[in-house]
């Protein structure tokens, strides 16, 4: 019990620590003459970046009222998990924080350290959806979004 406190307490500093000090290696290396924006984005491609995002998470919730009307066993768990939050990052925070809770480190501490880091740092919002499109095009087993989102262990431990 105390191991996977430890654990969690470090994986918690460890993603705090290393998204301050090498967050420009998220950053995508464009070579190009366009004014860029913060985010390292040519300007002109930010809003396609966003409406992407934005399809993402549109997709994701249609995958799982699909899931919850077929299976109507995963609804509640379908509906707690993806189809009550507002955006991804709120679902993927609240994902992650009951994976990695325990008795001692409640999942809605988890949650609120999860939500702050993707508010501090909006290109997190955007790796995570890069991950997510890359699970999906790139694994033949990968069936949908919101699959990868809820299953698959690497896509989670690359966002924590």
């Amino acid at each position: 019990m105390l191991c996977v406190f430890l654990f969690s307490l470090c994986s918690i500093v460890l993603v705090s620590h290393c998204t301050t000090r090498f967050s420009s290696l998220s950053q995508p290396i464009i070579a190009t003459n366009h004014q860029t924006m913060p985010t390292g984005l040519p300007a002109a491609n930010t809003a396609i970046a966003t409406d992407d995002e934005g399809w993402v998470w549109a997709q994701i919730k249609a995958e799982a009222r699909r899931d919850a009307e077929s299976e109507p066993a995963l609804a509640s768990y379908l509906y707690s998990t993806i189809l009550s939050h507002s955006s991804l990052e709120r679902s993927l925070s609240f994902h992650l924080g009951n994976k990695l809770c325990s008795s001692t480190l409640l999942s809605t501490l988890l949650y609120d350290l999860f939500l702050n880091a993707f508010s501090s740092d909006p290109s997190l919002r955007s790796a995570a959806v890069a991950d997510l499109r890359a699970a999906r095009e790139r694994d033949p087993a990968c069936v949908s979004y919101s699959h990868c989102l809820l299953n698959y262990k690497g896509f989670l431990a690359c966002q924590v």
